[in-house]
This record gives structure tokens, C-alpha cells and sequence, in this order.
């Protein structure tokens, strides 16, 4: 989350495919990788926390009828503390 340079490919491939980014702070991340940790046994980092984080701040519009997948990844205990 914090690259200093993004490969070509990738950098190419969200200006096609990505519509909005939200930004999310610290504290959500942890929150956010605190409640995956209690709720359901997944240790992720605070990057692999911030699609949850986006969701549980409510900074991503959606409807009851919406469909939602959010990539959690990374693994550790940083939110933790």
C-alpha cells in the first residue's frame, strides 16, 4: 500500500479497471484487523485489513441487493497491539 514505484502492468490495469479508491486511516485498519482476528480467526496485516476497513466505515456505497467481496491478505498481528 505504501510502494514507491507501481509496476507498469498493474498501474495500466487499475486505470481500466477501477472506478473509485476510498481512503481509510490507521485506526479503521486496525479496528478492522482487530474484528477479522476476533470474529473469525484471520490474522491480517493492516493493508490486508483495508477492504474491511472501507466497508465497516462505511465509505463504500451499497445497497441491500449488492453482492460484496473483499480481498483480505497478508498475515500477522500488527493490529493487534
Amino acid at each position: 500500500m505504501a510502494c514507491r514505484r507501481t509496476d507498469e502492468a498493474i498501474f495500466q490495469t487499475v486505470i481500466r479497471q477501477v472506478d473509485d479508491i476510498v481512503l481509510v486511516t490507521d485506526d479503521e485498519m486496525q479496528a478492522a484487523a482487530r474484528w477479522l482476528w476476533f470474529e473469525f480467526g484471520i490474522a491480517a496485516d493492516l493493508s490486508g485489513a483495508a477492504s474491511i476497513a472501507a466497508l465497516k466505515a462505511g465509505k463504500v456505497p451499497r445497497s441491500a441487493n449488492d453482492h460484496v467481496c473483499a480481498l483480505i491478505c497478508g498475515a500477522g498481528t500488527d493490529g493487534m497491539a
